[in-house]
């Protein structure tokens, strides 16, 4: 009797530690909570048996509610001040153009942003851009204005009443116009627009944002409903990159102060920036849990450093050296729309609050990332925390939206609007036999889109005369192409209406990214450039180096087919001269772009 006693309390003894075995880490994971105040969504899982991952559900956040800032700042860019203030959300201090890269605002209209609004109950006065536009530049652009007569457009009859004209009058405004062109310079907000309504400007909510003069410095919160239109609303719908998912393994504190395998940084210094002779919190990192061997990323036993203790090169353009060129460390798992940073990891409560930090832009640059900290998730020891991927190539689609017979508020883009707006994808590793001179033309031409563009189809430079001012003119798109460089001059004068454009580029009159595309859409940049880069080898390899009085060869080829990228096919061999804003000068950005074009170029192997 004993016995059997014995053996049954020795068999409920074993079968606790195997049920103990399984829930412990069942409870772990359990308690490996993600706290936030955002709405959240699960990942999709790649493996059956891995945890599920929370993150954004970007359809169901906009700028409007998203968290507030919690610091004060001011920055000042190219002559005017940015400010934010503590308890702003996002759509307070950001413009169009702050975020047009990620999310295209552009491509927006009003009817889409605000599909069930009565435009005829929205005051003028809450879309101030509207105000500023001319008269002139009204009947441009929105359809059918110009058959209008000023006594059927409000604001259009009271301005012109102001400045003499009969509000009876029931001539077409085009017409009105061409009879007296000085009525066309006048701007609506000459007059008290807080009578009137949005609609009164009849078919203004069909126009994209990207037509009206002046729409890149508006607040977000200066377009109605924009600041409510969830982040997966947008033309290119926020979304995360890439499917990588770690395990923090352990949060450590202040007393950290050497790590140098990590996974944080910026898109100008890397995401590998080691931390050292410093403060150095972190979350250690680990493989998910039961996945397996064969699924162990590259992030295992990697750091991720607080970037509220460390700092890193950030920016790029002729806003590169605002706030000393400097930017928290972080990752860009959600593109470049805003830069997630480790805040403070706490060892006592085993738990590392992050935050979203944002940038400023101008058509010539931007600014590190360093407007925050806004509040983003809080993790647990053992909660998996979203990575993304290391490649910065990768590119979201542009959904061009327009209104349709359903009533959808984005219909799929046409073949021709999706060849003008969407990033051209990396080329596939070259042969020997492509390969002028061995050189790998695609890497070359990623490594000066790094440096001209970040990678941005969209940037605009700004107005420079070379060679003696014999040619004028702007650097356009992602390689920065001079519009009087042959090739890209070609390809615009091809377009219909391209001659003219040209001719205001080539006069230091401005332009707008919705106009670049349409007259060197990203397809003809990638065309041009490597035409451009392919004369330019072949020639080079014929010229003698006056360093070694052998012809260019080898590193030294790509250095100097950069440097004539950069400063023209005239320019010295390794010579001083700099760019508009002094920033590179001939010598330092051919090596800039040797350095890039070996690590792009190591993928492949001619």
């Amino acid at each position: 009797m004993k016995w059997h006693r014995f053996c049954a309390l020795a068999l409920l003894s074993l079968s606790l530690i195997i049920l103990s075995a399984g829930y412990l880490p069942m409870l772990a994971q359990q308690n490996a909570t993600i706290q936030s105040d955002l709405p959240t969504r699960l990942m999709p899982s790649v493996l059956s048996d891995s945890p599920q991952v929370l993150l954004p559900d970007w359809q169901r956040i906009s700028f409007g509610s998203m968290p507030p800032i919690q610091n004060n700042g001011f920055s000042i860019i190219e002559g005017n001040t940015r400010t934010w203030s503590a308890g702003q959300t996002p759509d307070r201090y950001l413009t169009l153009l702050d975020i047009q890269s990620p999310l295209r605002p552009d491509l927006l209209n009003l009817d889409n942003i605000g599909k069930s609004s009565d435009f005829k109950t929205i005051p003028m006065t809450s879309f101030p851009l509207l105000g500023q536009q001319t008269i002139k530049h009204l009947v441009d652009i929105v359809p059918s204005l110009g058959q209008f007569s000023m006594r059927q457009v409000p604001p259009i009859a009271a301005l012109l009443s102001q400045k003499g004209s009969l509000s009876e009058n029931t001539t077409p405004l085009s017409t009105l116009l061409i009879q007296n062109p000085n009525l066309g310079e006048l701007k609506l907000n000459q007059i008290d627009l807080s009578e009137y309504a949005i609609a009164d400007i009849p078919n203004i909510e069909s126009v994209q944002l990207g037509q009206f003069s002046g729409w890149q410095d508006t607040l977000i919160a200066d377009v109605p409903n924009l600041n409510t239109l969830p982040l997966g609303s947008f033309p290119v719908p926020l979304t995360e990159l890439g499917n990588a998912v770690a395990r923090i393994d352990f949060i450590w504190s202040k007393a950290e102060q050497k790590r140098l395998r990590t996974i944080s940084g910026s898109d100008v210094a890397g995401f590998s920036v080691p931390c050292q002779g410093q403060e150095c919190p972190h979350i250690e990192l680990d493989d998910l849990e039961n996945s397996g061997r064969n699924h162990r990323g590259e992030f295992e036993g990697r750091s991720w450093i607080s970037g509220k203790y460390q700092q890193v090169e950030g920016g790029w353009g002729c806003l590169k050296g605002v706030n000393g060129g400097k930017e928290p460390t972080g990752r860009l798992p959600f593109g470049s729309f805003a830069k997630v940073v480790v805040m403070e990891p706490d060892e006592k409560t085993d738990t590392v609050d992050t935050a979203l930090f944002f940038r400023f832009k101008t058509f010539c640059g931007a600014t590190p990332y360093f407007i925050g900290p806004v509040p983003f998730l809080t993790y647990r020891v053992n909660a998996p925390i979203f990575i993304g991927i290391l490649d910065k190539q990768l590119q979201r689609t542009v959904s061009v939206p327009q209104a349709n017979s359903s009533g959808s508020a984005f219909a799929s883009p046409n073949e021709e609007a999706l060849s003008q707006t969407e990033f051209a994808a990396d080329e596939p590793c070259p042969t020997a036999a492509s390969s002028p001179a061995g050189v790998n033309v695609a890497a070359l031409k990623n490594a000066i889109a790094f440096l001209e563009s970040s990678g941005q189809s969209d940037t605009i430079g700004p107005f420079v005369c070379a060679d003696r001012g014999r040619n004028c003119g702007r650097a356009l798109g992602k390689y920065q192409d001079m519009s009087y460089n042959p090739y890209a001059a070609q390809a615009i004068a091809n377009k219909p209406g391209g001659q003219e454009w040209l001719s205001k580029l080539n006069t230091g009159a401005n332009v707008t990214p919705h106009e670049l595309f349409q007259f060197y859409p990203p397809a003809d940049q990638e065309a041009a450039v490597k035409a451009a880069l392919l004369d330019k080898i072949t020639l080079t390899s014929t010229e003698i180096d006056p360093t070694t009085g052998l012809p260019f060869s080898g590193d030294r080829l790509i250095e100097r087919v950069a440097q004539k990228h950069f400063g023209g096919d005239g320019s010295i061999v390794d010579g001083g001269a700099t760019d508009a804003f002094g920033r590179l000068s001939l010598k330092s950005y051919g090596l800039d772009v040797l350095q890039r074009y070996k690590e792009n170029s190591s993928l492949c192997r001619l």
